[in-house]
């Protein structure tokens, strides 16, 4: 069993370096680029318009400037081929490149800045590596807006972010967007409704010993009690376990931090029969006086297989929260993905948290099907879901009443093509060409319609705000899913043609 010690920042580090690529999109390497070939352009482009707003206005985002932040730029070789193959700029400005000693530096960030090339060819374009801390990824905003980013765009995950508090990152993307007029967009997450959420119920048994503390009873049956739950975890991947609680957190400004402390125990079997000794990482941090978390990943490298386990969530010390509630993280492929098979509540949807929940962030959510224009369409099954209540100020203090923000914003194409890709991503196509999938794929298709707008509006002799940006996007996105506004869908498919319209 693991010593009670408190091992957040190297359980961080773990969990970033074997999800940072996973969970924002996909796995990439190197394909070198034939300079002879046209550049592959993103099937995204038409199914938001962008190329009918090219050819009928000419704006291509010549004079705005575009941030991606990701995992790394060319750690594996090959951005300068894709740049002889026009498959990106010259003139990319790398601010920071990621850490190449890593095996999950997969050069997303510059998929992501392919994709925002071939819908705004003339954008000016730079990178900053996301760093595996959220300390790293201020630092990489910060960066950003002092090379002079109108627009920054993120797929970075930190599964220590506070879900019912705004932490650092989150209040420094509504500082570069209220203060400084940076227009924010973030990829949703891939979490879809892998979430749980209940008031801590005392079963009054400690499997593990009073030592370890009293467990939580799952079942709704007060007649009934059952401290195990069956969950899934993907083939071949680690899935990370993000457990909180309504208790502020020390990291966001010094302050008492969690009053409790939980734990999070994974089982090899659904029955919670045999305790899992070599596949677990973290799930015994000591919180008391620290952040109200408790991050934990099941690894199931090496199987092939989707594997059924159980979890226990037991409460060391202090007293019962009101709520706890996790999000299961995994990846966008359904064989890696991981499912609640029991107690999943249909009211606990909202998954996307921390900064992707920030105020300031425009959130971009996954099309399901991004050849298609169809009303019908509606978001991927993995594509994380608005909705995830604000319960304390800054500094710790529970508000009056929850905030919950109109996020998700909009959804965009995922399942598209960039130069280089691994043969394991899907080719629903069939053309060759592996795609690049989830949320982060979406989320640079908006930042590229975003830089077009922007060209208008200079155009127009206008100067649009970041919230007068957004809801141009609003306004013009084409309805999908349920009536107006959705959490899962936001205000739905972005169609650049229909808010360039809007300024004209």
């Amino acid at each position: 069993m693991p010593s009670k010690t408190d091992r957040t920042a190297s359980i961080g580090r773990f969990l970033h370096y074997s999800l940072s690529a996973i969970l924002a999109g996909g796995v990439l390497i190197n394909a070198q680029a034939d300079s002879r070939i046209r550049p592959v352009i993103s099937q995204g482009d038409a199914v938001l318009h962008s190329d009918i707003v090219r050819a009928k206005y000419g704006l291509t985002g010549a004079e705005i400037t575009v941030g991606v932040i990701s995992d790394s730029y060319d750690c594996l070789g090959g951005a300068a081929l894709g740049q002889q193959a026009d498959e990106l700029p010259a003139d990319v400005v790398i601010l920071k490149e990621g850490n190449c000693r890593s095996e999950d530096s997969t050069d997303e960030g510059r998929a992501m800045l392919e994709v925002i090339h071939d819908l705004a060819p003339k954008t000016k374009l730079l990178f900053h590596a996301m760093g595996n801390t959220t300390q790293d990824f201020v630092q990489a905003l910060k960066q950003m807006s002092n090379a002079g980013a109108q627009i920054i765009v993120d797929d970075a995950v930190y599964f220590h972010e506070p879900m019912f508090q705004d932490g650092l990152a989150a209040q420094t993307i509504d500082q570069l967007v209220y203060d400084k007029g940076i227009a924010y967009f973030t990829s949703a997450g891939n979490s879809g409704r892998n979430t749980y959420q209940a008031t801590f119920t005392d079963s009054h048994t400690y499997p593990m010993g009073r030592d370890k503390g009293v467990a939580h009873d799952f079942n709704p049956n007060p007649k009934r009690i059952d401290t195990c739950q069956s969950i899934t975890v993907g083939a071949d991947i680690l899935t990370v376990f993000s457990l909180q609680w309504d208790q502020p957190s020390s990291s966001v400004d010094g302050g008492a931090g969690s009053s409790s402390d939980l734990d999070v125990t994974f089982y090899d079997d659904p029955e919670c029969k045999k305790l899992s000794t070599g596949r677990v990482i973290g799930g015994f941090t000591a919180n008391l006086g620290k952040d109200a978390a408790e991050v934990a990943g099941y690894s199931n490298i090496g199987n092939r297989k989707r594997k059924n386990i159980g979890i226990r969530i037991l409460l060391t010390a202090g007293p019962a929260p009101s709520l706890i509630k996790y999000v299961l993280s995994g990846s966008s492929l359904p064989i890696e993905h991981p499912r609640i098979n029991e107690y999943a509540k249909p009211d606990a949807i909202g998954s996307a948290f921390g900064h992707g929940n920030a105020s300031g962030a425009f959130v971009v959510g996954a099309l399901a099907t991004p050849l298609a224009h169809a009303r019908s369409a509606s978001a991927t099954s993995y594509s994380s879901l608005g909705g995830l209540p604000i319960l304390f100020d800054g500094h710790g203090e529970r508000l009056v009443q929850p905030i919950i923000r109109n996020h998700v914003d909009a959804v965009a194409p995922t399942n598209v093509n960039t130069s280089f890709f691994t043969a394991s991503r899907p080719d629903p196509e069939h053309d060759g060409k592996p795609n690049f999938t989830g949320t982060s794929a979406a989320a640079p298709h908006v930042a590229g319609v975003a830089a077009l707008l922007l060209q208008a509006a200079i155009q127009k002799s206008l100067k649009l705000k970041p919230s007068e940006l957004y809801e141009l996007l609003n306004q013009s996105s084409l309805d999908i899913g349920p009536p107006g506004f959705d959490v899962a869908t936001g205000h739905g498919l972005i169609q650049a043609d229909r808010a360039v319209q809007l300024l004209y």
